[in-house]
C-alpha cells in the first residue's frame, strides 16, 4: 500500500464526532447548558486538528477459530488474501491485499497468517442479509471492506477513552494530552520500537476516541550537537525531528538510547510540532477505542 506506507512506514497501535453515543463512547450529546467557555475550547481544538467523521458506530469480534473475508454477502465469492513479497530479507516485507479471483503478482508468496481469526475486531460499515459489512483498510491494504457472516462475530463493548488512560504507562507507548489552552485535547503519542526507531504522532481526543490524521506522524532521533531544543524537517514527504538531550529520556528496555520526554516540551515547541502536521491534508485518518475485554484498538478509514 504505496501511499500510506510512505506516509506511515510504522505501523500505529495497531478517534472523531460524537457519533458514537451509545454503541462505544457511552456519552450522550452535550447538554445545552454547556458554558460558553467549554464551546469556545472545544471549537478551537476541532478548528486545529480537521478530519471526517469515521464510518462507523458500532463494532463485532470474530468468535470462531478462523473466518474468511468475502467479496461480496456470499461465502461462494472470492475472500481477501494477503500476499508477502517472496525473497524479502528483512524483518518489514513489501505485502498486497487482493481478492482470490484475482491475478497473483509476481514475486510474492501466499502468507500463511489468517486474516479474520478469533479475537480480531471489525468496524461495521452496514449489513447486507445475514452478513456483515466490516472495514478492512490498514496500513497495507487498500480495500475499503470485506463481508462476514454474522454467525462467525458478536457484539463488542466499547469504552470511552480517557486522558489518565493514554497517560498510563503500560499501555505500550508514550503520551500527553494537552488539558487546557489553544490546543486542548490534543494528544501526542511517541511510539518506539528497536526495529523502526521513535516515532511521533499528533492526534485529537473526541468523545472518548482518539483520531489520529496519518499525514501527521513524524519521524524522531537524538541529535547531541543540537543547540535548539527541538527542529523539525517537513520538506519531505515524511516529517523527522531531531531534539537535543534536554528534551530526551532514557528507553526503559534498550542501554544507550534515548526518545523524546514528551512531559519535557513547552508551550512554544507544543505550538511547533502542531502548526507543522497540519499543513497536510489527511487521506487516511486512525481512529483509537478502547474495548475493555481486549484494551487499545485502532482503525483507519479514508478521510473523504
Amino acid at each position: 500500500m504505496k501511499t500510506i506506507k510512505t506516509k506511515l512506514f510504522v505501523v500505529l497501535l495497531a478517534m472523531l464526532f460524537p457519533m458514537l453515543t451509545t454503541n462505544c463512547s457511552g456519552k450522550k450529546t452535550a447538554d445545552k447548558t454547556e458554558t460558553t467557555e467549554t464551546a469556545e475550547a472545544t471549537a478551537k481544538t476541532e478548528s486545529i486538528i480537521k478530519v471526517a467523521a469515521p464510518p462507523y458506530q458500532k463494532f463485532v469480534v470474530v468468535t470462531v477459530e478462523e473466518e474468511g473475508l468475502y467479496k461480496k454477502a456470499d461465502t461462494n465469492s472470492p475472500t481477501l488474501t494477503r500476499w508477502v513479497e517472496s525473497d524479502c530479507e528483512s524483518d518489514i516485507c513489501e505485502m498486497i491485499y487482493q481478492w482470490s479471483d484475482q491475478p497473483h503478482k509476481s514475486g510474492f508468496e501466499p502468507s500463511t497468517d489468517i486474516i479474520a481469526c478469533e479475537g480480531v475486531i471489525f468496524p461495521v460499515l452496514g449489513e447486507e442479509g445475514q452478513f456483515y459489512k466490516v472495514g478492512t483498510i490498514n496500513h497495507w491494504c487498500e480495500i475499503e471492506s470485506a463481508y462476514i457472516p454474522k454467525s462467525s462475530v458478536g457484539d463488542i463493548e466499547c469504552a470511552p477513552i480517557k486522558a489518565d488512560l493514554l497517560e498510563a504507562e503500560d499501555i505500550g507507548f508514550k503520551c500527553r494530552v494537552m488539558k487546557d489552552g489553544k490546543y486542548k485535547d490534543i494528544v501526542l503519542i511517541d511510539e518506539y520500537s528497536e526495529l523502526e526507531g521513535e516515532t511521533l504522532h499528533v492526534g485529537v481526543l473526541k468523545e472518548g476516541f482518539v483520531a489520529t490524521p496519518l499525514t501527521y506522524h513524524m519521524f524522531g532521533d537524538l541529535s547531541n550537537d543540537q543547540k535548539d531544543g527541538i527542529v523539525i524537517d517537513d520538506s519531505e514527504d515524511n516529517i523527522t525531528f531531531k531534539f537535543n538531550k534536554s528534551l530526551a529520556m532514557p528507553v526503559e528496555y534498550e542501554e544507550d538510547m534515548y526518545r523524546l520526554d514528551l512531559t519535557k516540551l513547552s508551550d512554544e515547541q507544543i505550538a511547533k510540532i502542531v502548526d507543522t502536521v497540519i499543513k497536510k491534508k489527511p487521506e487516511y485518518v486512525d481512529c483509537m477505542y478502547h474495548f475493555p475485554a481486549q484494551g487499545l484498538r485502532s482503525f483507519t478509514y479514508l478521510s473523504k
